[in-house]
């Protein structure tokens, strides 16, 4: 039986190697983001790009009712839309930690909520994240007082709603785009690897995984 994935945010990091893992892997994608993701679903065998705003609750189920019409009931659910970088406390700004926290938290919650009814039976939720949730990030104030809501709000959801596997997934470096020579960098293709191991697990999977420097 075909399985499909629910994909929102689709940057060169981490979600184009998701889908193409996935897709490799002879699950269906839907590629849900802002400014949409036609050239990639075009690449990918089954696959479709949608439009949409994750933190609008509308255009969240929207999303989800145009997939489950494309491509059937969704079976995984990957929260990776990121909402941009954050910045030292001399140029933070309360509009861009606002911004984090919709995109983040409040959009992870719209999906959740939206492909509930699918993910009862045996489900998966992959939430991209970060040790910004737990560690000291001077660099990234914004992103340090926004991260611990989704990862809150992740094992929140694994212990509260039964059937679904909730797993924050706790990125400690930078990503590497394929492709690229990052040092110091975990490959995007690496990730995506994981990705997919977590959502095929047959049996229970921990809530929280963290991928570190290779």
């Amino acid at each position: 039986m075909t399985r499909t994935l629910l994909l929102a945010g689709v940057g060169e990091r981490i979600g184009t190697g998701v889908a193409r893992r996935f897709d490799a892997a002879g699950w269906q994608v839907a590629l849900v983001s802002r400014s949409g993701a036609d050239g990639l679903a075009n690449d990918l065998d089954s696959a479709v790009s949608i439009r949409a705003d994750i933190t609008d609750e509308d255009e969240v189920d929207r999303a989800v009712a145009e997939t489950r019409k494309a491509l059937g009931s969704v079976d995984c659910l990957v929260c990776n839309a990121s909402g941009g970088a954050g910045n030292p406390i001399d140029s933070a700004d309360a509009a861009t930690l606002e911004r984090l926290w919709r995109v983040r938290t409040l959009g992870t919650f719209h999906l959740v909520q939206a492909c509930l009814d699918d993910l009862r039976d045996g489900g998966t939720v992959l939430v991209s994240g970060t040790t910004y949730a737990s560690e000291p990030a001077p660099e990234q104030v914004e992103w340090a007082s926004a991260a611990p809501a989704t990862r809150g709000l992740a094992r929140t959801l694994d212990a509260a709603v039964e059937g679904v596997q909730v797993t924050y997934v706790e990125i400690a470096t930078a990503v590497r785009p394929p492709d690229s020579d990052f040092p110091g960098a975990v490959g995007s293709d690496d990730l995506a690897d994981r990705y997919l191991e977590l959502a095929e697990a047959s049996g229970a999977v921990p809530t929280r995984v963290r991928l570190d420097t290779q």
